[in-house]
């Protein structure tokens, strides 16, 4: 009984999956039709489409676009910026709004498909309000004829790079001025590969990637403490998106620390040490990406007496040393070092009896000859008759 029980639940379901999807068709809109894409210059495209013909006149619908991210329209075509590194799809769907019992549609695609990489890792940094550098790596297929185009947003005057930068001949990035911080931009990179045109198309958001320029660090002498101060990077509004890092030494020894959102600090003066100080700007995560390179280098105080007097007499007396070192050697170098006669000139003298050997024993230490004491014995000599005169 209990089989039989299963076994009717189990038709039952079969039967119901496989009338849903007719019910659910039923339910849904019909999608756009012919749903076609167009270029409107070199960054936008228009996504058009036609209402279908079997929706019901009194359904009022609106028309969803995923591109990946999803927009809402009530009209039948749609104008976006494209951006081409990979294959970007479009979806549409037609979405009820006041249409009672309906769901939405199918989707309907269409795809950019992915271009001919011509640059990689493009990147643009801000290093004022009114100057950028945008850099890029050539691709292997980069043809000779790159070309970079940009545009603000908001306008549509798009303008060409007029001062490239070169690596090996090759134009590899663009130096951008004009009031340029406050505004999204978008890049065009195009060249022609197998006689067509290929384009890279990027979008930079300046105030998101800054370089500034380093700080100059002032010092002023504050009763027992050194008062350090700096200006911020010149960008407007982006005062509280600054923090910094002091590096400094004092006495040799360095030191780091970190200061958030203020351009001042207090260090404890020593007046028996010497101190250098150095600063960098660092944009804060919640604004962006970036800092600035470190700042000149900044000295306060007289450098320390013994320092200098221990690095100016330990190499003149290492120097010195050295010197007297390799004259002595020089002049006591036989006594040093002497030659030590070869078994093989004596072994071959002794048997060829060559005039080597002559010379061999020429050069033979001979030992000077020692001083004999001969044994030496005394005579009595009888003295000798006197003779006296005749009388």
């Amino acid at each position: 009984m209990m089989w039989k029980h299963l076994e009717c639940l189990l038709a039952l379901q079969c039967f119901i999956c496989l009338v849903r999807p007719a019910f659910v068709d039923e339910k849904a809109l019909p999608e756009p039709c012919d749903l076609s894409l167009t270029w409107i210059n070199e960054f936008q495209i228009k996504l058009s489409w036609n209402l279908s013909k079997d929706l019901d006149p009194s359904c009022r619908v609106s028309y969803e676009i995923k591109k990946p991210e999803t927009m809402v329209t009530h009209k039948s075509f749609v104008e976006l910026y494209v951006f081409l590194v990979d294959a970007v799809t479009y979806t549409v769907q037609t979405k009820p709004e006041e249409c009672s019992d309906r769901t939405i549609s199918k989707p309907v695609n269409i795809t950019v498909t992915k271009p001919t990489e011509l640059v990689k890792n493009f990147n643009c940094s801000l290093y004022t309000s009114t100057a950028m550098n945008c850099s890029w790596l050539i691709a292997s297929q980069a043809p000779e004829d790159l070309l970079l185009y940009y545009k603000y947003a908001g306008e549509n005057d798009i303008e060409q790079c007029s001062d490239y930068l070169y690596t090996a001949g090759q134009r590899t990035g663009c130096h951008l001025r004009g009031n340029i911080s406050e505004q999204k931009m978008y890049f065009q990179v195009n060249g022609t590969v197998n006689c067509l045109s290929v384009r890279n198309t990027f979008l930079v958001e300046p105030l998101k990637n800054i370089k500034p320029q380093a700080p100059k660090v002032k010092i002023t002498k504050e009763s027992r403490s050194l008062s350090l101060s700096w200006a911020p990077p010149d960008f407007k509004d982006r005062f509280n998106c600054w923090n910094y890092t002091l590096r400094y030494s004092k006495c040799q020894e360095t030191q780091c620390k970190n200061i958030s959102k203020k351009t001042n600090e207090n260090i404890p003066y020593d007046p028996r040490c010497q101190y250098r100080f150095q600063v960098k700007a660092v944009y804060s995560d919640k604004c962006g990406t970036g800092q600035s390179d470190w700042s000149e280098e900044e000295i306060y105080g007289a450098e320390d007496s013994l320092i200098i007097v221990i690095a100016i007499i330990v190499p003149a007396s290492l120097f010195l040393f050295v010197i007297l070192f390799l004259c002595c050697l020089m002049k006591y170098r036989e006594t040093i070092f002497p030659k030590i006669p070869q078994p093989s000139v004596i072994l071959k003298g002794m048997l060829n009896n060559s005039k080597e050997q002559t010379a061999f024993k020429r050069n033979l230490y001979i030992p000077v000859e020692e001083n004999v004491e001969h044994k030496i014995s005394l005579e009595i000599v009888p003295p000798l008759p006197i003779m006296q005169p005749d009388s």
